[in-house]
């Protein structure tokens, strides 16, 4: 190989990791405006609410045991009487949540927050038959208290409007606050007096609650059953319980889902009932959950563009090598360095005008743009119009190429391997009959 091709070739290797600092900049860019992002999310989750998690409802029943103990002996022999109050808890027999989602944005400046707004019925059965209060000590006398039904939510700010409580036909309201040590948030009623010859009593509630990005529900009873549906496309089923995959459906009118979950599926019931009278920061349970995924994060997508970048200039200047081979014609290595600025600058573009147009119009405004700066160029540089033409074509061709690697999360790998192979592939079939050792560049 002679000398002045060594020598272009290390200068256009250099060239290309001088890019890679112009991408690593834009790269950097795109975090701190990721960073930004999640801070004004943060700054609207204070001032409106957060993601909610449902826990409820539970039933406590509190009750004061009183008994008299005989202290000393003879005549100093004294009766003292004691009180000793406690709580009963009962968890739901069955419990049914169904409702719907309806979606919005709350926007500060050019940064955005997905809100949702969850309208459902809540409802079940206690069996009260499962409620055992006995005195603990012999001679002991049972009074009972009132008893309330105590139901968590994670974000109270949330609650729109006045809900009432339907309990065994009876309205109630409900008041703030769950008066449980270990649900620091929620609400509660008060429900006067059990009737002894109640067996069970039927609860239904009407919840309007606002949140941001997911919502919750611990399934508590003996069996629940929670069906949810939106007009969102693209619903994240996390927690601990999957929806049942007959009755799961998304399509492009939003999603359906259903769960069955019994208590015999996980620890729910034990581990809440024993820690119900303890605070704790840290605790939690088991949970269906559904998150609402924004479908284009015009970050991530930057982000991921980016990582392409390098190859994308690395490829360029490779194919204005072999041409300056093919075609026996120079490209000065500040020619290479205009070319190469263009296609990094087309990422500062495409993330600032994502950021006000969306990912899609800014990708297509962006690469329009540096095609065409990078097409004329070439062509005044060579003095080929047609040689502009062509390679502004096969440049868009690999800018489309891309978006479609970007925008398809599950193939974007296998697209992606795909590309690089064919690249290859062309590259070595177009220069397989070049002499190297013979190459001259003058």
């Amino acid at each position: 190989m002679q000398k002045p091709l060594f020598y272009k070739s290390l200068a256009i290797l250099g060239l290309i990791l001088l890019m890679s600092i112009a991408i690593g900049y834009v790269n950097g860019l795109i975090t701190e405006r990721q960073a930004r992002q999640a801070q004004v999310e943060s700054d609207i989750a204070r001032s409106s609410t957060t993601a909610q998690t449902l826990t409820g409802p539970i039933l406590i029943i509190p009750y004061t045991e009183h008994y008299t103990e005989t202290q000393g002996s003879g005549a100093l022999q004294t009766t003292v009487e004691y009180k000793d109050e406690r709580r009963v808890y009962l968890l739901p027999s069955a419990l049914d949540l169904s409702g719907g989602f309806a979606h919005n944005f709350k926007q500060r400046g050019i940064f955005k927050a997905l809100m949702y707004g969850f309208d459902g019925d809540l409802s079940g059965t206690f069996n009260l038959d499962q409620i055992k209060i006995e005195p603990r000590r012999t001679g002991g006398k049972l009074v009972m208290g009132h008893p309330l039904l105590a139901i968590g939510l994670s974000d109270t700010r949330g609650i729109d409007g006045q809900p009432l409580l339907n309990w065994g036909g009876q309205k109630i309201a409900l008041k703030q606050g769950t008066q449980l040590p270990l649900l620091n948030t929620g609400i509660h009623a008060d429900l006067g007096s059990l009737k002894p010859e109640q067996h069970s009593v039927d609860f239904k509630l009407n919840l309007h609650i606002r949140g941001m990005q997911q919502f919750s529900i611990i399934p508590l009873a003996d069996k629940n059953i929670v069906q949810l549906h939106s007009s969102w496309q693209h619903p994240h089923f996390d927690g601990h319980f999957l929806p049942d995959a007959s009755s799961q459906k998304i399509d492009q009118h939003g999603f359906q889902a259903r769960w069955e979950v019994s208590s015999l599926s996980s620890s729910i019931q034990e581990t809440l009932l024993t820690k119900l009278d303890q605070r704790s920061d840290d605790f939690s349970l088991d949970a269906i959950s559904v998150g609402f995924v924004e479908p284009v994060n015009i970050y991530s997508l930057s982000d991921r563009a980016t990582k392409y970048g390098l190859l994308f200039i690395g490829l360029t200047f490779a194919g204005f090598f072999i041409f300056e081979i093919l075609k026996q014609l120079r490209i000065h290595p500040a020619q290479y360095t205009m070319v190469g600025l263009a296609m990094a600058v087309f990422y500062l573009l495409l993330i600032s005008l994502a950021e006000h147009i969306g990912f899609a119009y800014a990708y297509l405004i962006a690469s329009l743009g540096c095609i065409s700066l990078i097409g004329y160029y070439l062509a005044n540089v060579m003095k080929n119009t047609r040689f502009g033409l062509v390679f502004s074509l096969k440049l868009g061709l690999l800018y489309a190429t891309l978006y479609g690697i970007l925008i398809s999360e599950d193939n974007a790998l296998l697209m992606g391997s795909i590309l690089i192979f064919s690249l290859l592939a062309f590259t070595m079939i177009v220069t397989r009959k070049i002499d190297w050792y013979a190459l001259r560049l003058d």
